[in-house]
C-alpha cells in the first residue's frame, strides 16, 4: 500500500485506499458478470445445436392405451410421419393400465432428452389426477407440454339389434330396467367410463359398468353381443358404424359431429351434456426450449399439410396444433374442470 501512497503524494493526490479497494472490487464484478453471459450464450448454442442435430438415434413414442382407440391410431400415423421427416426410427410402445397412468409414469421417470416422448391422451393427464389420490406424477410439474394435436367426441355404439336407438330410448329403457342393462368401458376413469357415469348422473338411470384392459376387448365383446354398449373415440366409432359391425346412439360433443350428422348428440336429450377429448405430445420434465421449439414445429408442420388435414376432417377430429404454453395452460384448466366434473358424480377409483 506504501508505494500507491507515495505515487499519490508525488503526483499531487490525495490518497484514497478505500476508493481503489472499491474499483477494483467493480472490475472483479464487472468480469464475473461478462464471463456469467459468455457462458450463458455458449450454453444456448450448444444447447440449440443439440436440438437441431436431434434426433440422431430412434425415438420411442408411449401410447398409454391398447390399439384400436384414437391415441393408437393416430399416434402411429404421427410415429410414421416423424419417421419419414427425421430419417430416424420413431418406434410406438404400448404401456397401458390404471387409466393411461403406467405408461405416463414411465416418460415422467425418463431422460428429458426427447427420445422418449408420450402421445398423450387427456385421461392420464387431467382426469386421473382428479380420480386417484396417490398420484405417481404432478402433471403441471413433471411433463412437458409441446404440441396439442387434435381433439374429438366419444361416440355411444350399441349391437346392431339393442332395442333403443338413441339416448330418449335407452333412458326409458333403464327406468323400467333399473341395473339390468351394461355398458363396456377401456377401463376405470377413462373418457368412456365417465361419459356414461354423467349420462347415469344427469339421467338419474342405473346401468351396469363393466371395465376392460382397452377399448379392443370391450368393443369386441359388444360387437359379439355380450355386452350391448360401449362408448368409442370418434375416428374408430366411423369405421365400425359405417361398416355396420355397431350403431350409433348418440355423440358426446355438444353438437352433432358433421361426420356423424344423422346420430344426435346426448345434450339434445340432457342439457349441458359435453365430453371431448384430446390428443397431443408431451415430455418428461425439463426438457431444453430449443428441443421443444423443434419438435412443436416438426408436428405442427405435418398437422398443417393439406392430406392431413383432410384425414382429421374425415375422422371427425378438430385441430388444435396450439404451442407449448398454450398446450400447458389448457391442461391447468381442464384439470379444474374434470375436478368439478368428477365431484359431482362423486367417483374416486382408490
Amino acid at each position: 500500500m506504501k508505494p500507491l501512497k507515495w505515487l499519490a503524494s508525488n503526483l499531487g493526490l490525495i490518497f484514497k485506499p478505500d476508493l481503489i479497494m472499491l474499483n477494483t472490487i467493480k472490475r472483479i464484478v464487472i468480469l464475473e458478470g461478462v464471463a456469467l453471459t459468455l457462458l450463458l450464450v455458449g450454453s444456448m448454442v450448444q444447447s440449440h445445436a443439440q436440438a437441431q442435430a436431434f434426433p440422431n438415434k430412434p425415438v420411442k413414442v408411449i401410447v398409454t392405451f391398447p390399439p384400436g382407440g384414437t391415441p393408437d391410431i393416430y399416434g402411429r400415423i404421427l410415429s410414421q410421419e416423424l419417421t419419414n421427416l427425421w430419417k430416424q426410427s420413431v418406434v410406438v410402445e404400448n404401456k397401458t393400465g390404471a387409466s393411461g397412468t403406467i405408461g405416463t409414469d414411465f416418460v415422467v421417470k425418463s431422460a428429458p432428452d426427447g427420445y422418449t416422448l408420450l402421445f398423450a391422451a387427456d385421461a392420464s393427464i387431467t382426469i386421473a389426477p382428479n380420480l386417484y389420490s396417490n398420484m405417481p406424477y404432478n402433471p403441471l410439474k413433471d411433463l412437458t407440454p409441446i404440441i396439442n394435436v387434435a381433439s374429438g367426441p366419444f361416440v355411444m355404439l350399441a349391437t346392431p339389434s339393442f332395442p333403443a336407438n338413441n339416448v330418449k330410448e335407452l333412458i326409458a329403457m333403464a327406468k323400467q330396467q333399473p341395473g339390468a342393462i351394461s355398458y363396456a368401458s377401456s377401463g376405470p376413469g377413462g373418457q368412456q367410463h365417465l361419459s356414461m357415469e354423467m349420462l347415469k348422473y344427469m339421467a338419474d338411470v342405473n346401468i351396469a359398468h363393466i371395465p376392460y384392459k382397452g377399448f379392443g376387448q370391450g368393443v369386441n365383446d359388444v360387437m359379439a353381443g355380450h355386452v350391448p354398449l360401449i362408448f368409442g373415440g370418434i375416428t374408430a366409432s366411423i369405421q365400425l358404424t359405417k361398416s355396420g359391425k355397431l350403431k350409433a346412439l348418440a355423440v358426446t360433443s355438444e353438437k352433432r359431429s358433421k361426420s356423424l350428422p344423422q346420430v344426435p348428440a346426448i345434450a339434445e336429450t340432457l342439457p349441458g351434456f359435453r365430453i371431448d377429448a384430446w390428443y397431443g405430445f408431451m415430455g418428461p420434465a425439463a426438457m431444453p426450449k430449443d428441443l421443444v421449439k423443434k419438435i412443436n414445429a416438426d408436428v405442427l408442420g405435418i398437422v398443417k399439410r393439406a392430406d392431413f388435414q383432410e384425414r382429421l376432417t374425415q375422422d371427425a377430429l378438430d385441430t388444435v396444433a396450439n404451442s407449448p404454453e398454450e398446450f400447458g395452460a389448457q391442461v391447468s384448466t381442464d384439470l379444474n374442470v374434470w375436478a368439478k366434473l368428477i365431484k359431482s358424480v362423486n367417483i374416486k377409483l382408490d
